[in-house]
Formats: structure tokens, sequence, C-alpha cells
């Protein structure tokens, strides 16, 4: 055998490697674009989609809201100009034997998503929630839907929080909405969720700062959360602070700084309430949430703010433990601190505000 010949040789042997990965490589995104689309459900249409291994990028993304009346507060769960996703040849081989089928990362940016709040429960994209819970089924596993890491950048939050009376949600809008989260295991959400979220709650006079970051295992009902509020606008609030028939509050702003940890079901969650800036609609006279608002100003006038901590600690498993009841009992500690005059009651007019972020209803 010539040089020549063997170089020949070597040179198609190269050829058709590489022709084979190519083809590998093509199948593979392809089928990559498939289950992409599988997995996000049947509501789902997608302007275009284009295929550059191992990422896929779909654009003008958007995924329908189920037209059952009252199954859904919005027209859309969910819609994004752009979704790039990360999936390996080696993923879907393990998909096509069974397992789950595992995303490295996604990268959403420019859209806007819908979440349902009622009680004990949070609603976000149960499109895609209930096709990963059919897969699962038929996989017989935990999971069908693996997502390692998730970044999206400027999107618009609206929350509808249907666990307040009166029968329609309330609507709560977060814009520039920016953050990472890593460890999505759908449907049950087994395994642990880091976060790091951001946002501006947009608010009638102003707009303030919303974060929370930290982890947290649904299913076992863990978390390690550290939650800030900067500067939100009172007025967006009022459905949280106002009892039926109370009047408004005119102006005002809201910090909060909470570090949950829940554990083995212990909840210990030291925080800080302020209030800034606290005016009435229509004066002095009367009650704020359930309280005597001259006791409010008072403390106003003197220090120009209320400002408090506190401490919830008790056990989730404990049919005595309430978490609106231990919050009102350290807040009314904190507050009778803080007014200096220990007024019997006037938690209730900021314990309503956390009750509401945290889980609880007012009053």
């Amino acid at each position: 055998m010539t040089f020549l010949v063997a170089w020949r040789r070597l040179m198609l042997a190269g050829a058709t490697a590489v022709a084979v990965a190519l083809g590998v490589i093509t199948f593979a995104v392809h089928d990559a674009k498939h289950r992409i689309l599988q997995a996000l459900g049947p509501r789902t249409t997608v302007g275009s989609i284009s295929l550059s291994y191992p990422t896929v990028t779909l654009r003008d993304v958007r995924v329908t809201a189920d037209t059952t009346p009252g199954a859904w507060p919005a027209a859309e769960e969910f819609d994004a100009k752009e979704v790039a996703v990360d999936i390996t040849v080696a993923s879907l081989w393990a998909y096509r034997r069974g397992e789950p089928l595992e995303i490295a990362d996604v990268r959403v940016s420019d859209g806007s998503l819908a979440m349902l709040r009622t009680p004990g429960h949070l609603t976000i994209l149960p499109a895609l929630r209930d096709t990963s819970r059919a897969e699962a089924a038929k996989m017989q596993s935990s999971a069908a839907l693996v997502i390692a890491h998730m970044r999206f950048d400027r999107m618009g939050v609206d929350l509808f929080d249907a666990t307040l009376p009166g029968g329609r949600p309330q609507h709560l809008r977060f814009d520039g909405a920016q953050g990472s989260v890593a460890g999505l295991a759908l449907p049950r959400l087994a395994q642990p969720i880091t976060l790091d979220l951001q946002g501006m709650l947009k608010g009638v006079e102003r707009d303030g700062h919303v974060s929370i970051k930290g982890s947290l295992a649904p299913a076992a009902h863990d978390a390690a959360l550290a939650v800030r509020l900067a500067g939100v606008d009172m007025l967006a609030l009022q459905p949280y602070l106002l009892r039926l028939g109370e009047r408004s509050v005119r102006h005002g702003t809201l910090d909060l700084a909470l570090d949950a940890n829940v554990a083995n079901r212990r909840v210990h969650a030291p925080g800080q309430l302020t209030l800034t800036g606290l005016e009435f609609g229509d004066g002095g006279s009367g009650l704020f949430a359930g309280v005597e608002r001259r006791a409010v100003l008072a403390a106003l006038r003197r220090d120009g703010r209320i400002a408090l901590k506190f401490t919830l600690d008790g056990r989730t498993d404990d049919p005595k433990f309430s978490l609106d009841e231990n919050l009102s009992e350290r807040l009314a500690e904190g507050l009778g601190a803080a007014i200096g005059g220990g007024v019997k009651g006037v938690v209730e007019d900021v314990g309503g505000a956390i009750k509401g972020l945290l889980g609880g209803k007012p009053g």
C-alpha cells in the first residue's frame, strides 16, 4: 500500500466520521425541536425556530390559557419574544430510553408570565405542568422534565391573587423582572430549587423594588428565603391593608426585610417592617385595618415612620400553630416598643399587609 492510498483511505474514513457526526447532530437538533414543543404542550404556538447545536431558539412563543370559564384570569399563561434552550444529544438519547428530558439551560427574554394564587397554591404555567404530569405518569417517574438552569430578563409578571375576599382576584404587576432559577424537576418539584429574582412592583405613585433569594423544596416544604421589599407603594397594597367599609390611604411606602427558614416543619423567620410617609385620604378619624388611626398618626408625627422588628416561630405540622396569629403577636410586641404606648391591636394595620404577602388573609 502506497502512502497516497493510505492517505486517501484515512481522509475517507475521517470524512465518513464527520458525516455521521453531522447526521447525528442534525437529527438531534430536529428531535430537540420536537421534544421541546411536546413539553410546552398543545396550547403553545411558536413564530419561528432556529437550530444551532446545542441551542434551539424559539421566537414569538405564546402559551394560551385554558378557555374554560374561570380556569385562568388572563388570556395567556406566557409569552416571550425569545426562548433559547440548550439540550445535548446525550440527554435526548436518555429520554428515548425512558429517562426524564434534561435541559441544561433556558434563557427567556422580553415577555410576560401570569401567575394565579389560590389558598395554599401558586400556579405557574399549568399547560407545562399538565404535560409533564402526563409524561411522568407514562414513565412511572416523579419527574418528566428537568431544567438545570433558567435565566430570564426584561419580563413582566402578572400576579392574580384569589385569596382575598370579594370574588375578583387582586392584580399585582411586576415590571423589569429578571433573575435565575435552578433545579426545576417537573411535575413534582421534589428537588431543592434555588432562586435569585428581582423586579419592580408597579404602584399608583411610585414603583417599589422586590427581591427573593434562596432555596426551597416544595415537596418537602423546606425553604430558606430572603425576601426584600423597598419603597413599595402602599396604594398598590390597599386590598391587603383595608377591611370592608374602611377608607383609603392617600400616600405611603412600605419596606420589608424577612428571612424565612423552614426545616423539618419548623418555621423561624425574623424580619423588619417599616411604614414611611403614611397619609390617609380623609384625615385621622376612623380605623385603618381595624386600628384607631390616631395611634398610627401620633407615631408618624413623632418619628416620620413606624419601624418594628418581629420573629415568627412554630411548627407547620402543629394544629395549634397559626402563621397569622403568631405574626400578629410578634408584631404587637414590636409595635408596642416602636409606638411607645403598647397600643393594643395596632398590630392589625401592618399585620394585614404581612399576612397577605406571606400567604394569610388580612382580617
